[in-house]
């Protein structure tokens, strides 16, 4: 976990950021607290088209990308605008001439030096790139796109592996050619994921929120949430980030 990220201003943030263009095949990008871009690197504003970063800053996700992955950025942001961290998520970005990459994105609240949150920085990392842009969006796009439509249901590695026409050891060479991981880690970490939104977004009850995210009970949920996080759901939903 970094050390809070502290700055005078959300301009000053996105100086100190400009560095980042430096990072070989990575995004970057410092948004303020209403979701309008105040920084981004070369390789993410020439992604979608702009000459220079002034194209890019004013803009929010609406203004860049199709509404539904819009919408999942701007859920992100509302999570990490509340105190929480998104670290390396398999996430799809488009770009203006692209079809779309798979990169491993992190995001961070930024606060000022007093501690109140006024934006967030990204960062997101292209998955093996010298491969070519699109193969490791081709090669988890299916699997991918499976697991996140039915976490919530009982998913075997071996059914995973047949809804992708693929045999087990194909899709695990996979998994751990592009995210360094299983694809029953990946399973876990995308429930996790959405356990951890719901507990900071909604007043459900924590068994409810097992059973709606994948797990078998609400004692395997709790185990399996403290092992991730070094923490029990109860105690993140009090702490509130």
């Amino acid at each position: 976990m970094l050390p809070k990220l502290k700055f005078a201003s959300i301009g000053e943030a996105g100086h100190s950021f400009a560095m980042l263009d430096l990072i070989p095949d990575t995004h970057a990008w410092v948004k303020t607290t209403q979701g309008r871009f105040a920084f981004g690197n070369r390789l993410f504003f020439e992604r979608f088209g702009f000459s220079s970063m002034q194209g890019l800053v004013g803009k929010c996700d609406f203004d860049i990308a199709p509404a539904s992955l819009a919408e999942k950025y701007c859920a992100d942001d509302a999570f990490v605008l509340a105190g929480g961290e998104v670290i390396d998520r398999l996430e799809l970005i488009l770009g203006e001439h692209n079809p779309g990459d798979w990169f491993l994105t992190s995001k961070w609240p930024i606060y000022d030096l007093q501690g109140t949150i006024i934006g967030s920085l990204g960062i997101s990392r292209h998955l093996n790139r010298t491969e070519g842009s699109t193969t490791a969006y081709h090669q988890l796009q299916v699997p991918v796109d499976y697991i996140n439509e039915n976490f919530a249901s009982a998913i075997s590695v071996e059914s995973l592996a047949s809804a992708c026409n693929l045999s087990v050891s194909a899709l695990e060479r996979r998994f751990r050619k592009y995210l360094n991981k299983t694809p029953r880690q990946y399973i876990v970490e995308v429930r996790l994921d959405r356990a951890r939104q719901l507990l900071l977004e909604t007043d459900k009850p924590i068994g409810a929120i097992a059973m709606e995210t994948g797990f078998s009970d609400h004692s395997h949920f709790t185990r399996t949430f403290h092992r991730y996080y070094g923490i029990a759901p109860r105690d993140k939903r009090q702490t509130g980030a």
